[in-house]
């Protein structure tokens, strides 16, 4: 009920706002065509793009300012003599009671297939864990005469116990801490079905340690089956890790997801990436797509993870600038670093990104980007609705979920009085009300019932959200 209370009183305020928006934006104002210049860099290899969604802010306000940033990498030839980039795979599995019967035959299945595809310059490693953590297999390269003794380890791993998550996952990192990379693309696949209950099981604490792969040279992914798992803690790991996180109701889909990371370990053509962006005085980096934030003295990192061969990815950025003056504020030149066939690369955006803060209040409405808003509101923001939506709905607050939404739409339909987005009507139209309807049926019926599709329905708006806003 206190947090129904909240949202009521955070839709009260918006109402405020969305008047006193509509009031300001008024008739007769043109906001046609973007004032904003899309920035763009490349070096061949990858190509970064930079826009503004707008390039004025109000005096007072809170100074919020967002920037698209896109990077998309090349697509490479692949020449028939070029040896493929050989692989090292580390695999921690959940093998606790909860994962008896199909979820358990599902992985060792997709393992054995996976074992098919990998040759004998890559290694594959295999780290067990219940209440106790096994190492089954060490990084092996997977030869002819290995890979049937791989197969026959992978045969003998049984069900027992509670689920050490943390334990196994130091297991694994600990592997690939230990091993010289020689320039191979190194990946950590963490499965589990159930929630952290033995060892280090705080969500945080997890994701410092997967963290341990910015600077080591490999990724963590991670893959939650079923609907009894932490998905926030699954999600922070893979983050912190700048692997990929994936979510399987149906334990039959092992093998995609395997497939998936064995490929993109295949096609990468820009690997440990970082988003670099020196702030200025006063200067705040807030929000960054989902992805954490680290700060290296003035200077903001990001790490997006691996981009494949004509892969793209797009995230925005929001900063909050000091509004307490009428001045020109700079949000500096973004710089992005990678490494291509082991050796580094730097790539930056050829014009330093600006924004005045000023009174004009229509000037500020005017500056905005329809198009630029309009993929901003549609990817990041409704992703991160869905987040708040899945929270609420995880914690059986069907009130707090319907407000939450109440409150976007609001907020986004006064905007949009003045911006004039047919993407965002459509979407407020469609979209919004598709998830305010979700959230309906998610709670009718008996209680039994209810408490199912809340599990099932909250782990699905959380992985939309998640995939779609850091544009994987």
């Amino acid at each position: 009920m206190k947090t129904y209370k909240k949202s009521l009183i955070a839709i009260i305020g918006l109402i405020a706002l969305t008047i006193s928006a509509l009031a300001l934006i008024g008739p007769g104002v043109s906001t046609s065509g973007p004032t904003t210049v899309p920035v763009k860099a490349g070096d061949g290899l990858l190509t970064l793009n930079t826009q503004l969604v707008q390039d004025k802010v109000l005096q007072g306000s809170q100074g919020q300012v967002g920037v698209a940033v896109t990077l998309a990498a090349a697509d490479l030839p692949q020449a028939a003599d070029r040896p493929k980039q050989a692989m090292d795979l580390v695999i921690v599995l959940d093998r606790s009671g909860s994962m008896q019967g199909a979820k358990l035959e599902s992985a060792r299945q997709a393992v054995h297939q996976l074992l098919q595809r990998l040759g004998p310059s890559d290694r594959l490693a295999l780290v067990t864990y219940e209440t106790s953590v096994q190492l089954m297999a060490p990084l092996t390269a997977v030869s002819e005469v290995n890979r049937g003794r791989l197969a026959a380890i992978i045969n003998q791993v049984y069900v027992d116990g509670s689920t050490n998550l943390g334990g196994g996952l130091q297991q694994g990192i600990d592997l690939l801490l230990r091993a010289a990379d020689e320039g191979r693309q190194r990946k950590l696949i963490l499965i589990s079905d159930g929630l952290a209950n033995q060892g280090i099981t705080d969500p945080q604490t997890l994701g410092r340690m997967a963290a341990a792969a910015t600077d080591h040279h490999f990724a963590v992914s991670t893959v939650g089956v079923g609907l009894d798992f932490n998905e926030l803690l699954m999600t922070t790991i893979a983050d912190q890790g700048t692997g990929r996180y994936y979510f399987l109701e149906n334990p039959v889909a092992f093998a995609q997801v395997f497939e998936k990371e064995f490929q993109n370990a295949r096609q990468v053509a820009a690997s440990e990436v970082q988003i670099r962006i020196p702030l200025a005085k006063g200067v705040r980096l807030v929000e960054a797509g989902g992805y954490p934030i680290k700060m290296e003295g003035e200077q903001a990192v990001i790490f997006p993870g691996s981009l494949v061969s004509g892969g793209q990815r797009k995230l925005f950025l929001t900063f909050q600038v000091p509004t307490d003056a009428e001045r020109s504020i700079s949000l500096g030149q973004i710089q992005v670093r990678y490494q291509h066939d082991g050796l580094n690369q730097t790539l930056q955006s050829q014009d330093m990104l600006t924004v005045a803060c000023i009174r004009d209040e229509k000037a500020v409405v005017a500056s905005m980007d329809k198009e630029t808003w309009g993929q901003q509101v549609i990817q990041d923001e409704y992703s991160r609705l869905k987040e708040e939506v899945a929270d609420a709905v995880r914690k059986g607050d069907a009130q707090a979920a319907q407000a939450t939404i109440q409150a976007y739409e609001t907020k986004n339909r006064a905007l949009n009085a003045g911006v004039g987005s047919a993407a965002v009507s459509e979407h407020l139209e469609k979209d919004v009300k598709v998830l305010r309807q979700s959230v309906s049926d998610t709670f009718a019926g008996p209680p039994a019932a209810v408490a199912e599709k809340q599990k099932k329905q909250s782990k699905a708006l959380q992985y939309e959200g998640y995939e779609q806003r850091r544009g994987k």
